[in-house]
């Protein structure tokens, strides 16, 4: 049992064990260049994978659902649950209101607001949002905050709040080598560990929430988030701690990242492109 168990505040702000040094992080850049190449050697050329979270999950937990061919985007309110639900929790965190159901309307005029003002859609929903009757306004509101309350209770964010960020920018990595693959790492809270005067920085830890409850390949999934940031940015070490946070089922899981929890996740990498290039393939073989 992890020593944060219930607790995702400590697991955010308990100073890491460790850290993953350079020398780790290169072989697991290089073990995941070479396994994608291979994974992705029958991959149609003009094809476009893009791997994060939900398609390592959906290989592994559902993988019938991998072949089907994603319909043409319309916005729903599933598509602003999460940005809206962050921006209300900024606000919240901020103290502006007392909690996220208090929030979410201002803070959806205020994008909307904006957006009719200056014509930049900070979100990217804003016309759409604009456009809908009381009903359907109402369901996107309501989405957001059934999103953005379990996050807001399950954290002391008087002792988070100083040293977060919410809903930083997800971190992008294309695979170098054949094929055009690209990874795609989405956190919800990033945590730097305030360190005592004179002490070496801390590398940041991570929080991710998802719906549902953890599969087997939680800890996985969670490095994963780990090694995209690493592999991403020259400038920032790998965090240290991953948290995960699956509110309906009431599930908190901690991942410490080291050299093997990275090659953990480079392997699930792996496994997942090579089932989305078997689905591709077999769809392009499938006769209209």
């Amino acid at each position: 049992m992890s020593r944060f168990e219930g607790n995702p505040t400590a697991a955010l702000l308990a100073r890491p064990s460790g850290a993953v040094a350079p020398g780790e992080l290169e072989e697991a850049r290089a073990q995941l260049v070479a396994g994608v190449a291979d994974a992705a050697a029958g991959l149609a050329p003009g094809t476009h994978l893009e791997i994060g979270l939900p398609q390592l999950r959906r290989a592994r937990y559902r993988p019938e659902l991998v072949a089907e061919p994603e319909g043409a985007f319309t916005w729903k309110p599933a598509f602003v649950r999460r940005s809206l639900g962050i921006a209300t929790l900024r606000a919240c965190v901020g103290g502006r209101y007392r909690a996220p159901a208090e929030a979410v309307g201002p803070v959806a005029d205020l994008a909307v607001e904006e957006w009719r003002r200056t014509g930049w859609r900070a979100f990217h929903w804003e016309p759409w949002l604009a456009g809908l009757g009381a009903g359907g306004r109402a369901a996107v509101l309501a989405d957001a905050v059934t999103w953005a309350t379990p996050l807001w209770s399950a954290l002391d964010w008087a002792a988070v709040g100083p040293v977060a960020e919410l809903g930083r920018p997800d971190d992008r990595w294309p695979v170098p080598g054949p094929g055009d693959v690209h990874l795609r790492s989405r956190s919800e809270v990033r945590v730097l560990p305030p360190v005592a005067a004179g002490a070496p920085s801390s590398p940041s830890v991570l929080l991710s929430v998802a719906g549902g409850r953890p599969g087997d390949g939680w800890h996985d999934e969670l490095a994963f988030l780990a090694l995209v940031a690493g592999v991403a940015s020259a400038a920032r070490s790998v965090p240290a701690r991953v948290v995960g946070l699956w509110p309906e089922s009431g599930a908190l899981r901690v991942a410490e990242v080291d050299g093997h929890a990275l090659i953990g996740a480079v392997d699930r990498v792996v496994d997942t492109v090579a089932v989305l290039v078997d689905a591709s393939t077999a769809r392009m073989a499938t006769p209209a």
